[in-house]
């Protein structure tokens, strides 16, 4: 009799730890809409977090100043930013770091397509939109120099919040050219007003666009958990370049705008590519440029920037 009441009581212990233990870490993860975010649609939409074992939600946010708040928060444990918004909010002190890759390419320059506008060389007193401090505002001025015109005296810089202002602006001939992504640029080529003067790779061949970043703190804290988001994000990363067709689909369902032909035809490889693998010193060549652009106080070590023990782990490197 008393070892069933023991047993009894042992079972209701049991239970009542199980009704009052804290529930699985969710890990929500901000991302904005923008093809090489499509990893994060992907790996939701096809159950790879799931396959995994995590509570993952991603979020789509409008801008990227509100997902490095909420990462600031704590809203958001992990989060995918240009690289350039990476570096300069740690730059800030925001406890994050790059812990993987999620696109190349897929910006550069576009112009009317009646425009005389036939190279960089051709900006010279020209007006040319862009977004202040963002990987376009930088590899702009990168290209601008290449091609020997100063862009403090030879061009006007003007600066907008956000891609669809500066189609607008160039489409309506406010501006003369703007800096801009896919899959934009492919959509006003492909309406005929719109012509593609060239994607940045050709100053810097596959050029770091958006990272993959993490709280420092949930990082230490729940290291399988980040391992597992990345090995869910290396998964879509490989979906998506061997199913451009699906993940186009899939990437207008999402962004709910463009269509599936023309975002794929914005997929192609010598646009942009979808890639999770990173190295160390691109990150740092991003976060010079940043701060001979005076856009942060100071150089940044490599280290304080990028932690890539979870992704090489994935990678089994």
């Amino acid at each position: 009799m008393r070892k069933a009441l023991h047993l009894t009581g042992l079972a209701l212990v049991l239970f009542l730890l199980a009704c009052t233990s804290s529930p699985p870490q969710t890990v929500t993860i901000g991302v904005r809409t923008a093809n090489d975010h499509s990893p994060f649609y992907i790996a939701e939409k096809l159950g790879f977090y799931q396959e995994e074992k995590v509570q993952a939600r991603v979020m789509l946010v409008p801008s990227n100043t509100e997902i490095v708040e909420g990462l600031k928060r704590g809203d958001f444990q992990m989060g995918a930013i240009p690289v350039t918004t990476a570096i300069a909010a740690i730059a800030r002190g925001a406890p994050i770091r790059i812990v993987a890759m999620t696109g190349r390419g897929s910006d550069g320059i576009l112009v009317r397509a009646d425009s005389n506008i036939k190279s960089v060389a051709d900006l010279r007193g020209k007006k040319i939109a862009t977004i202040r401090a963002s990987i376009l505002d930088v590899l702009l001025l990168m290209a601008l120099e290449e091609a020997g015109i100063d862009p403090q005296k030879d061009v006007e810089l003007v600066y907008f919040n956000t891609l669809g202002d500066m189609i607008n602006a160039l489409k309506t001939r406010q501006v003369d050219a703007t800096a801009n992504t896919e899959p934009f640029m492919t959509e006003a080529e492909s309406a005929g007003w719109g012509k593609i003067l060239l994607y940045f790779t050709a100053y810097w061949k596959n050029h770091p666009c958006c990272v993959v970043v993490a709280r420092t703190d949930f990082a230490k804290k729940h290291p399988d958990l980040v391992e597992k988001i990345i090995r869910a994000h290396v998964r879509a990363v490989r979906y998506a370049n061997e199913h451009p067709k699906e993940t186009a689909k899939i990437i207008v369902e999402y962004l709910k705008a463009f269509n599936p032909d023309l975002v794929e035809k914005s997929l192609s490889p010598e646009k942009m590519l979808i890639s999770c693998e990173i190295e160390p010193g691109e990150i740092g060549r991003m976060a010079e440029l940043m701060h001979r652009y005076g856009l942060t106080e100071r150089p940044l070590a490599e280290e304080e920037l990028v932690n890539l023990e979870f992704l090489r782990k994935v990678l089994g490197e």
